[in-house]
């Protein structure tokens, strides 16, 4: 990379994260003030996870992550150009990898005991948008990685991505904002509200793994992972996970690799060590286990019995 796409590049960084640093700070103040901040302490939590996150980022980034893509983009299958349906086709393609990487967090244990850390928050506010494993740059970028390699220019790719973090990061407002605008139910058929992302960030049964998607929701709608806020059913913020405080830090950074490590070693067979990489939190060699898909199918029956109206 010459040294002018790097100071760009270096200058876009900056500008992201006076933004992001801006609008978290900015919350964070009139919660304080108002009194409806129920941790400061998670909150710095938060911050420091996003430091932890971003540390490999600064190293990396520019050389490795953005110099790779750079170099895919000269073995690129097509020349798609800067035009301006260009520009939403590249959004388009950058959301639907963001559902199939954030999907593969929720579904694959490796990459789970990176993205769980980010669900460890038992409080919704905007600086859970920036809590990050250390590991974050084994996961999150696999968004991005392939998307030039069919034609789509990196800088491009970049600004796309930086534009859809900035909503990413409307979507943890905390609860006590987004009353002020509602549900924003119309809005769901196209677009994750913070209604839609708040059930996202849920532990209630009814609500596990559902709503991956970070601008649009159809891509949720397509595969059928989609779920709104019910009404009733407010959402309660964490994982299912007992042993983990969501404001310790090295709790939340390291806990989830000790349980996936202590599993590990207790498979006899390899293919069942292997097997607990790859498979769904809560898997296990001895029985199958239980998984989110279970939990939430039993709580819809008992949901639905209680509300037989909605049959």
């Amino acid at each position: 990379m010459n040294n002018a796409l790097a100071v760009l590049l270096g200058k876009m960084q900056g500008v992201f994260g006076y933004i992001v640093l801006g609008l978290v700070v900015l919350e964070w103040v009139i919660l304080v003030i108002t009194r409806r901040m129920e941790s400061n302490k998670e909150g710095w939590v938060n911050i420091f996870s996003y430091v932890l996150d971003s540390i490999p980022y600064f190293f990396l980034g520019k050389i490795v992550i953005f110099g790779t893509m750079t170099w895919m983009y000269e073995y690129r299958l097509f020349t798609l150009g800067n035009a301006w349906y260009v520009w939403i086709l590249a959004y388009a393609v950058y959301d639907f990898m963001f559902w199939l990487v954030h999907f593969l967090g929720h579904k694959v244990r490796f990459f789970w005991c990176i993205h769980g850390v980010h669900h460890t928050a038992e409080e919704m506010k905007l600086t859970v948008a920036v809590r990050g494993s250390f590991l974050g740059f084994l996961h999150i970028p696999l968004t991005v990685l392939c998307l030039p390699i069919f034609g789509f220019d990196p800088f491009m790719i970049y600004i796309v991505e930086a534009i859809a973090r900035l909503y990413g990061l409307y979507e943890h407002v905390n609860d006590n904002f987004d009353k002020l605008v509602g549900k924003q139910t119309f809005l769901e058929w196209l677009f994750i509200t913070p209604s839609v992302h708040r059930v996202h960030h849920a532990k209630n049964y009814i609500y596990l793994d559902r709503n991956y998607g970070e601008t649009f929701s159809i891509w949720d709608k397509i595969f059928g992972t989609f779920q709104s806020e019910l009404d009733d059913v407010k959402p309660s913020y964490g994982i299912l996970s007992e042993n983990i405080d969501g404001k310790s830090l090295w709790q939340v950074q390291l806990l989830l690799w000790k349980d996936l490590w202590m599993d590990i070693r207790s498979a006899p067979r390899l293919s069942d060590k292997i097997k607990y990489l790859i498979m769904p939190p809560g898997w296990n060699h001895i029985d199958g286990g239980r998984m989110a898909a279970s939990y939430r199918s039993e709580a819809w029956k008992e949901y639905e019995i209680n509300n037989p109206q909605i049959k």
